[in-house]
């Protein structure tokens, strides 16, 4: 009979869990500041549209990107139909109904086109996610990062934010073909960091995505909730460095 792991965790019953030798990360809010950076990049946007960046501006831009993010997922909305939808919308909120209802496909293109820019002079990452890359790397795991998000944009977030050389590499859902909750982009990077799904944590902020898709994958799996919105679970952690002690 086969030694059993002497650094495995007992669990009840007799079993023993597998030791964790991986962590994924996600990076929108989770290792970048996603919400925050959004928020001071759309700021400086009204501000240049001629309105006020009120709190419930700022909510109504994010609530408003799930709710047609939704329909883009499935086929009510494409690209580009997401983007106007999102500009006119805001200019609704904003107290110019006519401005939304009159604009040029062009001009609410160039609208969306300056809130990137805007929020990409903006970007901020979390005072924790380096300390914990640190630490994980000094413990010998193997570290990724996995995001649904455009490959370009989202590879240069990790530059800009100092975190490439602390990961093996960056996973996107335009480079894998799948977005998350889907199986396979876990297990895909897991295959590529020659790690079994059993032996590998993911970490993120979005239920679905980063707890129950992870899990139904094979991974152990705990979601960050900085913001404590829901009531405290034996799954969730909120902060970064919560995760040390998962381990």
């Amino acid at each position: 009979m086969g030694r059993s792991d002497p650094s495995a965790r007992s669990l009840p019953g007799g079993a023993t869990r597998p030791t964790i030798r991986a962590v994924i990360l996600d990076l929108d809010d989770t290792l970048f500041d996603h919400t925050e950076s959004a928020r001071r990049g759309l700021a400086l946007t009204v501000a240049e549209l001629g309105g006020r960046a009120t709190t419930t501006v700022l909510d109504s831009w994010e609530s408003t990107a799930e709710r047609l993010m939704r329909q883009r997922r499935h086929g009510v909305l494409d690209r580009e139909g997401y983007r106007h939808e999102r500009v006119r919308t805001l200019l609704r909120e904003l107290g110019f109904p006519q401005r939304a209802a009159e604009s040029e496909p062009q001009q609410l293109d160039r609208i969306y086109e300056r809130f990137l820019t805007l929020y990409e002079q903006e970007w901020v990452g979390f005072d924790d996610a380096i300390p914990l890359l640190a630490e994980l790397q000094d413990r010998g795991l193997r570290v990724a990062i996995l995001t649904n998000g455009p490959e370009e944009r989202q590879q240069r977030k990790v530059q800009a934010l100092g975190l490439a050389p602390w990961v093996l590499g960056v996973w996107t859902s335009d480079s894998l073909g799948a977005k998350k909750p889907d199986e396979r982009t876990y297990l895909e990077v897991c295959e590529a960091l020659a790690v079994e799904p059993c032996s590998v944590l993911h970490v993120g902020d979005h239920r679905e995505h980063d707890l129950d898709g992870a899990r139904s994958a094979g991974l152990a799996s705990l979601h960050l909730d900085r913001s404590q919105r829901r009531p405290f679970a034996p799954d969730s952690i909120t902060g970064l460095l919560d995760v040390l002690d998962r381990l």
